[in-house]
């Protein structure tokens, strides 16, 4: 199944520097005398202020691409593996740097239309098919906790005081525990991973909107990054789209 990809990242209306990093990489793995092309897509946002929000969001991406390629193994197994891989590596770089920092990461391993999605925090993976928007991945946060529970309201959350605060990073901890989605893609799909100065800034039907009245991947891209700018632009805006 040919695959086409976009990404973009702007810094916003507010910050001065941009901790987010984004990822798009094909890889091919030659096994048994057969080739396998993969994708590898990717966002993440960074914390611990500049100099170590962005140091941490930049080595997660960039150690995706240099885990083992055997962990390329097309199963969950694997997936854990290169989580763990880019989790010990930030949390190293941590150390070394005497930061408290980390990153939220989610990100999609695609062969043709398989992929799996993996997500540490509350960057998130969406898919659009036949003109209807769904979260694929579900937030580590207090706020998600708190939903989750039945004590606030999905309105509620959008103004809680804790919307901003993870119970899961990569790099903050020794270990970490992703979640993992396996999905089958269809032609026409659309794939959406974004940071969450993206869903912060514009909701769901706005994103439905978005993708439904455009078709090239970097108009789609473009209008998300201004409709964020325009709905207040609070944090970075970062956007990477696969399209099956």
């Amino acid at each position: 199944m040919r695959i086409r990809t976009y990404g973009i990242s702007d810094v916003g209306q507010r910050r001065r520097n941009n901790e987010d990093a984004y990822l798009i990489n094909r890889i091919e793995v030659f096994k048994d005398g057969e080739k396998r092309v993969f994708y590898v897509l990717a966002v993440a946002d960074g914390m611990g202020g500049h100099e170590a929000g962005e140091v941490a969001s930049g080595m997660a991406v960039d150690r995706l691409t240099a885990a083992p390629l055997t962990y390329l193994a097309g199963d969950v197994e694997g997936i854990r593996k290169i989580i763990e891989f880019v989790n010990k590596k930030v949390h190293e770089r941590s150390q070394k740097m005497g930061k408290k920092m980390g990153t939220t990461l989610v990100a999609a391993l695609i062969e043709d239309n398989k992929g799996y999605i993996f997500n540490v925090g509350d960057s998130r993976a969406y898919l659009f098919r036949n003109g209807k928007l769904r979260q694929l991945t579900k937030d580590h946060s207090v706020v998600q906790e708190l939903l989750d529970k039945g004590l606030i309201t999905k309105e509620e959350a959008k103004t809680h005081p804790d919307r901003h605060v993870i119970t899961m990073a990569i790099g903050t901890k020794d270990q970490v525990h992703p979640d993992t989605y396996s999905i089958y893609f269809d032609k026409g799909d659309i794939l959406l991973l974004c940071s969450d100065g993206v869903t912060d800034m514009v909701s769901d039907e706005e994103l439905e909107e978005i993708l439904t009245n455009n078709t090239r991947l970097s108009t789609i891209g473009g209008e998300i990054v201004k409709r964020a700018n325009a709905n207040g632009g609070k944090d970075n805006i970062t956007v990477v789209l696969a399209a099956f």
